[in-house]
């Protein structure tokens, strides 16, 4: 029976252990077969004496600050016993046969070197992880309405709770110290595919996740530029070199244009053969548009380290990318809801290619879908105001004939943002509408 290291990273989660603690106590395992680790990054609540009280047993790894989720469990698989590791956020209690339902399904000889559990809320009432997907940029999303049978493979585990053989682990690279927190678990999956391992869901091995944990406690807008940055590495580490051409500099390119749109800057006040001068933009998202960038620029100032690790990564490469994109499950996902950002990344997509990529026409379909929704909705606001103003001037709109200017000069409004599957497909929408 494997040994298994169960590694509990905490910080000021006192109110959690109690609830995490007790649980593990109860799992149908034999005792002398695991161990219970918890890295404290430095807790200024009672976290230690809880501990000490609750479970004696339990081995404290005392660090003076907070670093951060990634590196605690670098640090502390290097000191555990045993060469099967558990992960389990302190926010977690596990039902009783979590973890043998979750080492079951580890078998290394068919390349399954990690598992990750279904993670419940804390009623049991609903699904707050079975599998996850992930959009092209990086950004991943939690799939809870999915059904998988047991074992069946997903991209990356939660790294709030899943099981790992502690020699891959180790061999892959562990998380990324440099991720802190927030989509080191995508990045670990992916290069453990890229290896040619294989990662798979355990459905049987449960928990229960209370939420509101360490990561809840800090500004939104922290959280956001780790999403932003970490999803930009993942990109630059893992594509392979034919890929990583076509997308990063789309992510570059679409990093800037969100945060110019979340100020809402209107870049035409700049140009000389404008007649307007540069007014202050909105300031409502000032710090959404700021995180974008700083994330950028943290991706710049690290870019020599990050294609270091690039490096490492490819040099273990066993698996073509066109053999992880199915794992992706959803490529395409809006991560925007700025209608002018979709007909740009949708007419980017075009220029690049990126269907044929991903071999995803019909995802590719419905982004333009998109497109043509969003400008069906624009249309719908002109026609109001037209019909408004006529009502106003007492100016009947009779026909659609009517309307035809109005749609000429979307349509070209449409065609200035440069010409794109999304501007087409739309402009043809609007003029068959007409006839």
């Amino acid at each position: 029976m494997d040994f298994v290291s169960i590694i509990i990273v905490n910080y000021n989660g006192a109110r959690h252990l109690r609830d995490c603690l007790g649980s593990l106590k109860s799992v149908d395992y034999p005792k002398n077969s695991f161990e219970v680790i918890v890295f404290d990054n430095g807790s200024t609540d009672d976290s230690i004496p809880v501990i000490k009280k609750i479970w004696p047993a339990v081995r404290i790894i005392e660090n003076p600050g907070n670093i951060g989720f990634a590196p605690p469990h670098r640090i502390a698989s290097g000191l555990c016993k045993g060469d099967t590791l558990a992960f389990l956020n302190n926010d977690m209690k596990v039902d009783k046969n979590w973890l043998r339902k979750g080492i079951a399904l580890l078998d290394p000889s068919v390349g399954v070197v990690c598992a990750s559990s279904k993670i419940l809320s804390w009623n049991g009432k609903h699904i707050d992880f079975y599998g996850g997907s992930l959009q092209y940029l990086g950004y991943a999303d939690q799939l809870k309405d999915v059904t998988k049978e047991n074992g069946g493979d997903v991209l990356f585990p939660c790294g709030g709770a899943m099981f790992i053989k502690k020699d891959v682990f180790l061999e892959a690279g562990c998380f990324d110290d440099d991720y802190f927190a927030i989509f080191e678990d995508v990045d670990l999956g992916w290069r453990l595919r890229v290896m040619g391992y294989r990662v798979v869901m355990a459905p049987d091995s449960i928990v229960y996740h209370k939420g509101h944990g360490t990561l809840d406690s800090k500004k939104e807008e922290k959280k956001r530029f780790l999403m932003h940055r970490n999803a930009l590495m993942t990109i630059i580490k893992n594509y392979d070199a034919e890929n990583l051409k076509k997308i990063l500099p789309l992510a570059l390119i679409l990093a800037v244009k969100r945060a110019l749109l979340f100020l809402g800057v209107e870049k035409k006040e700049f140009y000389f053969w404008e007649d307007r001068e540069f007014t202050q933009p909105r300031q409502n998202n000032y710090k959404e548009a700021c995180l974008h960038l700083a994330a950028l620029d943290d991706v710049f100032e690290s870019f020599e380290k990050i294609m270091g690790k690039r490096a490492e990564v490819q040099a273990k490469r066993k698996r073509d990318d066109s053999e992880i994109f199915p794992l992706f499950k959803d490529p395409f996902r809006n991560i925007m809801g700025y209608k002018e950002y979709l007909w740009e990344e949708v007419s980017l997509f075009g220029n690049f290619n990126l269907a044929a990529v991903f071999q995803c026409d019909e995802d590719y379909g419905k982004r333009v879908g998109e497109g043509i929704y969003q400008a069906r909705k624009t249309l719908a606001s002109l026609l109001k105001q037209i019909e408004k103003i006529s009502s106003e001037t007492n100016t009947p709109v009779s026909s659609d004939t009517d309307k035809k200017p109005l749609v000429r000069k979307f349509y070209k409004n449409l065609k200035e943002k440069g010409i794109g599957p999304t501007v087409k497909k739309t402009g043809d929408y609007l003029l068959k509408r007409l006839r």
